[in-house]
């Protein structure tokens, strides 16, 4: 089975980090065939702001 594990978290040592580690170890062990899409090491950001869209119309106030 092909599995995609997507991981967000901004420290790469985070207990998140060894938590996806671990999964991809016991999944790659059963066989399947794992890829890790690593959002913020892709520029990811958590929160939309004015430069996600420069188009939206600005609002008073």
């Amino acid at each position: 089975m092909k599995v995609l594990l997507v991981f967000a978290h901004p420290e790469p040592r985070s207990l998140n980090a060894a938590l996806r580690d671990v999964a991809v170890r016991e999944l790659e062990a059963q066989g399947h065939e794992v890829r890790v899409s690593d959002l913020y090491a892709q520029g990811w950001k958590s929160e939309v702001d004015r430069s996600d869209s420069p188009r939206w119309r600005r609002t008073r106030g």
